[in-house]
């Protein structure tokens, strides 16, 4: 069997699948890729389907080597890729031979990079998910010396690269679209923001000069991906994969599910604007990528 081997490890290298779902009754959290474009992407040009687990690198600084000749692909923020000193495309699929190894450096944009292998990789579920939350104490960072074992496949390439116009622009602004509740308040769209270093996997948070007005919490409530929360800091907090189940801050609406990866790639410091959709346009868009992705048949 062939395995993808860590020789040597980012800060914080995880695997994920799409997901964790229907547990959140038990208080667990959902998991899977902060950018679901870029892993979608990754797993698409090796003829994946999307469910397969990629391997999410925040931050680079990883090598890689293979058992025997392996098909990848790497999606999402630029890390300078190499094999052997030679440059390896991001939103590409390629060859690693035996012997060989895949250097990433660190990210020139963007902060995480998705890393597929043809197949899928061969590790436990649980709960029917190889997603890790090290919150739920499910699964566990990547290491050094790790051997992730891969699944047969029969893929013999040719390496393929993802259409131009699918890959997004990376940079140190960005806008985001939110559905907002009925009381939001116009403040939140005329005030400019920028990514907080205390930002993780749980949630985004929003620094800003002038804190936005406060108000009382509510009764605690499901949380989808993507609900903006209120502290009582005046400073929101976007709430992403491996959030709570449930809370009672004061909630200004949710960013739209398809803008999501934007938020992945976005390093502390990123100045971030936000402006108003509609449910039905966000909707629309949503499925056209479910569709795209064929998450829906």
């Amino acid at each position: 069997m062939s395995a993808l081997i860590i020789e040597r490890a980012a800060p914080m290298m995880q695997l994920q699948d799409l997901g964790r779902f229907g547990v959140a009754h038990h208080g667990l959290s959902q998991g899977g890729p902060l950018d679901l474009h870029a892993h979608c992407w990754a797993n698409r040009l090796l003829g994946n389907p999307v469910s397969c687990a990629t391997i999410e690198i925040t931050f680079g600084n990883t090598e890689f080597s293979t058992q025997k000749d392996t098909w990848l692909a790497l999606c999402g923020a630029d890390m300078h890729a190499t094999i052997e000193g030679q440059p390896v495309p991001t939103w590409s699929s390629f060859l690693l031979k035996n012997n060989q190894s895949l250097k990433l450096s660190y990210p020139k944009t963007g902060l995480r990079s998705y890393l597929a292998t043809a197949g899928g990789f061969d590790t436990p579920t649980t709960l029917g998910s190889q997603s890790t939350v090290l919150r739920n104490d499910i699964g566990r960072k990547l290491m050094i010396g790790d051997i992730i074992p891969i699944q047969e496949t029969r893929f013999t390439g040719p390496a393929a690269r993802t259409p131009p116009c699918y890959i997004p622009n990376l940079s140190d602004q960005i806008e985001l679209r939110m559905i907002p509740y009925s009381e939001t308040k116009q403040q939140v769209f005329q005030t400019r923001f920028t990514v907080s270093q205390r930002s993780d996997r749980m949630g985004l948070i929003l620094d800003t000069r002038s804190p936005l007005p406060t108000h009382h919490g509510i009764i605690s409530e499901a949380l989808p991906i993507g609900t903006v929360q209120l502290p009582p800091d005046g400073k929101p907090i976007i709430l992403l994969n491996d959030r709570q189940t449930q809370g009672g801050y004061y909630k200004l609406g949710c960013i739209m599910r398809c803008d999501i990866p934007k938020i992945a790639q976005a390093p502390p410091g990123t100045r971030v604007s936000i402006r108003q959709i509609d449910l039905e346009s966000a909707r629309k868009e949503w499925l056209e990528f479910c569709y795209f992705f064929r998450f829906l048949e």
